[in-house]
């Protein structure tokens, strides 16, 4: 099985980050899941992805990363953002299962409890979209609060890397809050809190037993899921009743030349 990871930042920047999360995925993924990544041509700065008008533009080099990997035979696709950008219009142009890890994450986590709690970075703007995610994904109900790190975002994110056990403390102290306020289980709503977490060992709340989920490494099992039930039962990679109608080719091919993708 071939699984594209398709990275929101540059590749020259995204050397270190990478590196924990491949680390990660061999942890969780079958013997026999190869991982190939694409990585957009633009955008630089983690904190560029918590901007709604920034994503806009990189959604764009998402999606066209989604596209050549239908074409390259790869089995599905992970976006590595707990956003999920592009996820949804991908859908509606490739023929296989297109996967956005907070949405994995989430339903993974409402088998596991009645409530979940989201843990997320410091800006409130971010903490804000992981909640309108949990309402796009009707899943408001299950969701018992959002919780932001108290870290900035500029020091979780370069200090954070190299150490572990300072953003893991962080991490256990804000997801034990969410449990205190209703929730049964955790989601961390950050592509980059999340790979920290698992590489450094974190995956429940240790005074209470309770599941804390990666949103990464959920949607790369989600993803494994969604192949194996298209590939070995035949399964539409999504149902194309609707919103995820598959779009022809020839009117693919026509607007992609519209605005220069071919």
């Amino acid at each position: 099985m071939k699984i594209c990871i398709v990275n929101i930042n540059e590749e020259s920047v995204s050397g270190p980050y990478t590196e924990l999360l491949t680390k990660n995925f061999n942890k969780v993924k079958r013997e026999d899941t190869e991982l190939g990544w694409k990585y957009v041509k633009r955008l630089k700065r983690a904190s560029d992805t918590v901007m709604s008008y920034f994503i806009q533009f990189n959604r764009t080099d998402i999606i066209e990363c989604m596209y050549q990997a239908s074409q390259e035979g790869y089995d599905a696709i992970m976006v590595a953002c707990s956003g999920d950008p592009g996820v949804y219009e991908a859908s509606e142009i490739v023929d296989i299962p297109v996967v956005g890890p907070m949405e994995a994450a989430m339903l993974t986590a409402c088998m596991f409890g009645n409530k979940f709690g989201i843990l997320t970075v410091e800006d409130r703007r971010w903490a804000e979209y992981c909640e309108e995610l949990a309402v796009r994904y009707g899943l408001k109900s299950r969701l018992s609060g959002v919780e932001r790190i108290s870290i900035p975002s500029s020091d979780a994110f370069t200090k954070g890397f190299l150490d572990l056990p300072w953003i893991g403390k962080e991490l256990i102290a804000k997801s034990q809050k969410l449990i205190d306020g209703g929730a049964n289980s955790i989601v961390i709503g950050s592509a980059g809190l999340s790979t920290m977490a698992s590489a450094a060992g974190i995956s429940k709340v240790p005074e209470c037993n309770a599941p804390i989920f990666d949103c990464l490494s959920a949607g790369l099992k989600m993803a494994e899921l969604r192949a194996d039930l298209n590939k070995k039962l035949g399964m539409p990679p999504v149902s194309r009743v609707g919103a995820h109608e598959l779009l022809r080719p020839k009117d693919i091919s026509r607007v992609r030349a519209l605005y220069g993708q071919e």
